[in-house]
């Protein structure tokens, strides 16, 4: 059930549900789409005749003050912990506005912006400027614009951690990543060589570094995926599998199975020392083929 709350144009509605969280509802020819206002987090992304470009867990009660899980949380300006604080950061609880839209017949533009005295609250003796564009059609992107607004050097460290659906697991393959390094979260080795496709017989939590190349998600009934990077050097690949299913919050035992992540990054050593007045786009775009 959901309460309507505002109308910000024809295409877009704004809604809160049962638990009060609020949400943009947006109905337009070319896609539907809904986004959280918390966190800027987008949890449904249908283009027209198509089927569904990201995955949400079922079981999510999407109730506020609580990160959801699946579509694309934002994470900033760190990942995972690599600061003190929150997981991931605080954009992806901090309450968001729509700023700006812009509509055309083959898609729908969206501005959101992080205030700036919710980061300064959240994060004393730093300056920041975070806004988030989606352009939403036959494709989703999301560009994630931080700008210094302080007068030294500040560190971002930032993902995009899409959740895109499959079919299964069991046949889903990641075309892209050949030849590429990465550290594997799973076992702790630090240097690893990806050999081949990725697939999926356990757990996968993987950060790729020194990459840029789309990456081609291949599964069963022809699914085909292309998900593209830009500003972005480093992209992690999540699958919880049996056990962590189990342990995970707002999500499905056998949820492993309909998922993967494959999130653009700034991670590790491919953070970024942005300078005063220094602006920096991350940058994925999802889109099937």
């Amino acid at each position: 059930m959901n309460v309507k709350v505002a109308v910000a144009s024809k295409e877009i509605r704004v809604l809160r549900n049962i638990h009060g969280r609020e949400f943009l509802e947006i109905d337009h020819p070319a896609v539907q789409a809904r986004i959280s206002l918390e966190g800027a987090h987008i949890v449904s992304c249908v283009p027209a005749g198509e089927e569904p470009l990201l995955w949400m867990s079922p079981i999510d009660p999407e109730e506020p003050g609580k990160p959801l899980r699946g579509g694309v949380p934002i994470c900033w300006p760190w990942f995972a912990g690599e600061r003190p604080g929150p997981a991931h950061g605080i954009a992806r609880t901090s309450q968001w506005v729509l700023t700006d839209t812009y509509s055309a017949p083959h898609l729908l533009r969206l501005l959101l912006e992080l205030p700036e005295d919710t980061i300064r609250k959240q994060l004393p003796g730093e300056a920041w400027r975070l806004q988030a564009e989606f352009e939403l059609g036959q494709s989703l992107s999301i560009n994630l614009i931080t700008t210094n607004l302080s007068d030294k050097p500040q560190v971002l460290s930032q993902a995009l951690h899409s959740y895109l659906p499959v079919h299964s697991i069991h046949s889903t393959q990641l075309w892209g990543l050949e030849g590429a390094s990465y550290v594997d979260q799973v076992t702790g080795v630090a240097s690893n060589t990806q050999h081949g496709a990725v697939t999926f017989t356990g757990e996968v939590d993987r950060i790729y570094y020194d990459h840029r190349s789309p990456i081609q998600l291949e599964g069963a009934e022809d699914q085909r995926v292309i998900v593209a990077r830009d500003g972005s050097q480093s992209v992690v690949v999540w699958n919880p599998w049996i056990d962590k299913s189990t342990r995970l919050s707002q999500f499905p035992d056998d949820g492993y199975l309909g998922m993967v992540c494959i999130e653009a990054a700034n991670a590790g050593p491919d953070a970024r020392i942005l300078e005063p007045g220094e602006t920096h786009t991350l940058s994925t775009e999802i889109k099937r083929i």
